[in-house]
Parts: structure tokens; C-alpha cells; sequence
């Protein structure tokens, strides 16, 4: 891991790391805070933390594809990710209505490109550790030109997938991914070093007189990209730092979150629009008195809901449906056809949910139908010469 050892990183037995699970956990409260967006008292600074919340996923989804090379076959990799970013605009509906008019790329539409770009990088160029601190400053800085490039130039369906006022266009949001693989593979002193080298950053630049526009996410300011290497950077130093923040009983309901974002993802947001604009519990007294108790009604019902859901999983006739492709290609039909044929938002609102949590339910069952495990290379007789002794066993190669 260059430089990072099994214990530093929270990997368990079984190659799972619990210091990923923990920050897509943060993540997932951090979503809430952002998606509630509550306007009372003085919760709008909220908001602008909240909005913070694509650090915690983006970082994690580039390491996690990391961990691909080698262990399963390319196509059934990037076709995992294809399925992911297709299915992933029964999200965008949940979000906005219009889905289809301008194709854009929302979380999961970027994940899905950052994490396959991450996987081919690693399989077949291998770069050099710092290569990837450099494209992540590229890709940033890659923004004020593509857009400068781009000005006055407006192509449907392509240009907000390159760059602002696209949700989350390739340029600068990949900047997360390369920060993401190298924050996890460097030495941990050097999460500090360029966590507090961007904050002094940030300081100077402010003293002389540069407006950092930290707020600007959309149009990703220097500002905000600063504060979000801060964040990233020195969650990562932290959490390899002390040791209980990997404590399973202290935050295992934390990386429970984590575990199953894809699926809070689906869960939280329908309830924050019910509670928000059906209910409108914001006008209860003792919510617009207290606010943050909305936040802990969302974060309670989305626990319990996922937890009902999950149980449901494990009915195997039921969860044994998709084990099959067909059912897979059915749903991402469904995605762009009930947006497509259907008038009545409503229901095209419904559809979505509901094809977007069942797919984010299942989701390892189409990870285990594609991604075919890479066969043990056989092992090579030892020449004659060698005394029985093989020679390279526990090298990188073995």
C-alpha cells in the first residue's frame, strides 16, 4: 500500500476496510444535512457543510476500484460501472424532474466514471504514486480552460458532462478521485502535510486580497476546491491516525451507512421531500425550535427502513430473481422508458424510487453475476537445478 500497513489502514481479515466504510458513513450525514436544507435560525450553514458530502464518496469509490485489478475480469468490471451509471438516473429523477431534457451527471453517473477511469489507469498504466496528486490539480485546474473553450458553445447532452453548470461534470470532479487513491496509498504523515499546506494556502491567499468564493460549488471556485482537499485529506489523516475510529463498537453503526450507502442514497431522499413538502414538519414548533431534530427523524426512519429492506433481501426466492442478467437489462429499460412514455410525474417519481432502491437493494447480486473472478495463475515446475525450493513465493508476484 505504499507506505500504509493492514493495521493503518483498518482492513480486516477478509480485505474489507473499515476506514472507507466510515467515511461514506459521514457522507451519509453530511447528505442529509445537505438535502434538507433548512431554512431556520441560522441552519443554513449547514447546508454549505453538508454539501461537503461528495468528498466522502468520491475518494473511496476510487480505491474500492483499485481493489479490482487483478481479483476480476475488465469486462465484467466496466460493465458493473455501466449498470451503475444507467440505473443511477432513476436517481436523477428523484432530484429533477426534467432528468431527460439535458443529460447531466449526478453522484452516481460520476462515480461510475471516476471509479472505471481509476480501475483502467491501474490495469494498464500503473502511474507512479505522485501522478495521481498531479491529476487531480489538472483535472481542477482543467476546468477554467475547458470552460474558457467552451464559452458560448452549448451542446445537448454533452457539454454539462464536461464541465459547470453541469451537477457533476468530469471536469473538475474527477479532481476527487485522484486525491482519493493517492490520500489512501501515501504515508499518512503526508495527508497532514498537504491538508494543512492547503489551509495555509487558503489563508495567504486570502490575505492578499483573492476572493476564495468557498461557497461556489457548482462552478467549483479555488476556494471550495481548497476546502474540499482539506476535508478529504485530513478525514483520511485522522481516521488512520487513531486507532478508535476503527473500533467496530464505537462507530459500527457509522460504517453500517457506509456498508450500504447506494441504498441510503434511495432511502433519504424520498423522505426529506415527504417530510419537507408534504408534511412540511418544518412549521412543528418544536422542530423550528430545535431543527436539528429533523435531521434525526430522517437519519432514525432511513435506518429503519433500510434495515426492513435488507431483512427482505434475505428471502433467497425473492433475492434469486436477480440473479439473472435479464432482470438487470428489464430495470435499466425501465429507467429511461417510464421517463420517457409516461406524462404524469407522479407516478414517473414513484417508478424511479422504486426501481432505484430495488437495484441499489440487489445491487451485489448483479456485482456477483458479472464480476467473474480472475483464476489463480498455475503454478510454474521448479528447474531441475532447484532442490525442491520454489523461488518467489510471498513476492508480489505469487
Amino acid at each position: 500500500m505504499d507506505g500504509m500497513t493492514r493495521a493503518e489502514s483498518g482492513a480486516s481479515a477478509s480485505g474489507r476496510d473499515a476506514t472507507l466504510d466510515l467515511l461514506k458513513g459521514a457522507g451519509c450525514l453530511l447528505m442529509i444535512m445537505a438535502h434538507s436544507a433548512l431554512k431556520l435560525q441560522n441552519y443554513d450553514e449547514f447546508t454549505f457543510y453538508g454539501g461537503l458530502a461528495p468528498v466522502m464518496f468520491f475518494g473511496p469509490a476510487a480505491v474500492t476500484a483499485s481493489f479490482q485489478v487483478g481479483r476480476h475480469k475488465p469486462r465484467g468490471v466496466l460493465v458493473t460501472y455501466l449498470f451503475l451509471l444507467l440505473i443511477g438516473f432513476s436517481f436523477n429523477r428523484i432530484t429533477d424532474v426534467g432528468f431527460l431534457g439535458e443529460l447531466e451527471m449526478d453522484m452516481l453517473q460520476i462515480i461510475a466514471v471516476g471509479a472505471a477511469l481509476i480501475f483502467l489507469l491501474e490495469l494498464y498504466v500503473r502511474p507512479r504514486l505522485w501522478v495521481y496528486l498531479l491529476f487531480g490539480v489538472l483535472f481542477f485546474a482543467g476546468k477554467f480552460l475547458v470552460q474558457d473553450l467552451l464559452r458560448g458553445i452549448s451542446i445537448s447532452g454533452v457539454t454539462n458532462l464536461i464541465a459547470p453548470p453541469g451537477v457533476f461534470p468530469i471536469f473538475p470532479w474527477l479532481f476527487l478521485f485522484f486525491f482519493g487513491l493517492f490520500a489512501y496509498r501515501v504515508r499518512n504523515v503526508f495527508n497532514l502535510v498537504i491538508a494543512v499546506g492547503c489551509a495555509a494556502a487558503a489563508f495567504l491567499l486570502r490575505e492578499l486580497g483573492v476572493t476564495l468564493l468557498i461557497r461556489n460549488k457548482w462552478d467549483m471556485t479555488i476556494g471550495y476546491f481548497l476546502v474540499c482537499a482539506i476535508l478529504w485529506f485530513g478525514s483520511v489523516f485522522v481516521l488512520r491516525a487513531v486507532p478508535w475510529f476503527r473500533n467496530a463498537r464505537v462507530l459500527g453503526w457509522l460504517s453500517y451507512l457506509g456498508r450500504n450507502s447506494l441504498l441510503f442514497l434511495y432511502v433519504h431522499f424520498p423522505l426529506i421531500l415527504y417530510f419537507k413538502e408534504v408534511r412540511n414538519l418544518r412549521t412543528v414548533p418544536v422542530i423550528r425550535e430545535y431543527p436539528f431534530l429533523f435531521w434525526l427523524i430522517i437519519l432514525a426512519l432511513t435506518a429503519l427502513i433500510m434495515l426492513l429492506l435488507l431483512r427482505l433481501a434475505r428471502w433467497e426466492r425473492l433475492a434469486s430473481v436477480f440473479d439473472h442478467l435479464a432482470v438487470w437489462i428489464l430495470i435499466t429499460i425501465a429507467v429511461f422508458a417510464g421517463g420517457l412514455l409516461i406524462q404524469d410525474d407522479d407516478l414517473v417519481y414513484v417508478l424511479e424510487v422504486s426501481l432505484g432502491t430495488t437495484a441499489a437493494l440487489f445491487f451485489p447480486r448483479l456485482v456477483g453475476i458479472l464480476k467473474e473472478k480472475r483464476r489463480a495463475p498455475a503454478a510454474r515446475p521448479a528447474p531441475q537445478a532447484e532442490t525442491g525450493a520454489v523461488r518467489g513465493v510471498g513476492s508480489a508476484g505469487g
